[in-house]
């Protein structure tokens, strides 16, 4: 396991590299670097890259011929994503859970949300909008399009996402209806709470809910030798969830 702090700290000089933008919300700012990102929502980091970066595919008349984005990522230049650029992703991450939509119609049922919705955001899928009818209107149209039963979203799949991103008004240090903590979701994992993503705590990495206590914190400590339940009455933190840290780490490093 010597290689997985290899892996998230590569590129990490990019996170060096980017600037600060006065006046511009926290969690817009540029905070993670591709591979860190999807190995956090346990999504393919080709796939990330894709929705956020766009691609180019051969065809006879164009060798490279553009395959365009879905979102607007925090720093186009150095790759980077927001907190927020995180939150889209684990919404849109719905269309891949049980079953791989194919990515033309995701990006068609984005457009059609932004059209039918007059006051989506610049993250249209963290809207209000979206999180009422929003989502409704964008699986309908997935079904339109693929009208293939393996590949349907269904809306419940699409509402166990967006459950996950917490905006209420009433918990939220932001004071605002926008996302501020993400409890990231993947296929062969608990659904449970325990691990949070939580704007501005720990850098905005991944913690024990609840706490300050980053996941990869409690998991060096383990490789280092110490004991679980040593950790745990230090933190004082429950056994499981002290597991449920270890298990998320290196699930992602597999």
């Amino acid at each position: 396991m010597e290689s997985l702090d290899r892996k998230w700290l590569f590129q990490m000089d990019k996170l060096l590299e980017a600037k600060y933008r006065e006046g511009l919300d926290s969690r817009e700012q540029p905070l993670y670097t591709t591979r860190e990102a999807a190995s956090y929502l346990g999504i393919g980091k080709p796939t990330l890259e894709t929705w956020f970066f766009g691609r180019s595919y051969p065809t006879k008349l164009d060798p490279k011929k553009p395959w365009l984005p879905v979102f607007s990522p925090a720093d186009p230049d150095l790759k980077l994503l927001s907190f927020f650029n995180l939150a889209e992703a684990h919404v849109l991450a719905a269309t891949r859970y049980d079953h791989k939509v194919p990515f033309w119609a995701v990006r068609d049922a984005i457009t059609n949300v932004i059209d039918a919705v007059p006051h989506a955001s610049r993250h249209p899928l963290l809207s209000d909008d979206f999180f009422t009818n929003g989502k409704l209107l964008f699986v309908k149209k997935i079904e339109e399009y693929v009208n293939v039963s393996s590949h349907q979203l269904s809306l419940e799949i699409m509402e166990q996402f967006l459950v996950r991103v917490i905006k209420d008004q009433s918990t939220n240090p932001f004071k605002d209806n926008q996302p501020f903590k993400v409890y990231p979701l993947r296929p062969g994992e608990p659904d449970d709470k325990v691990i949070s993503i939580m704007a501005g705590v720990s850098a905005s990495r991944p913690i024990i809910d609840g706490t300050r206590v980053p996941v990869f914190a409690i998991w060096r400590r383990v490789k280092a030798g110490e004991d679980e339940e040593f950790i745990a009455n230090d933190y004082e933190i429950e056994p499981a969830k002290i597991r449920r840290a270890i298990d998320y780490v290196e699930r992602r490093a597999a």
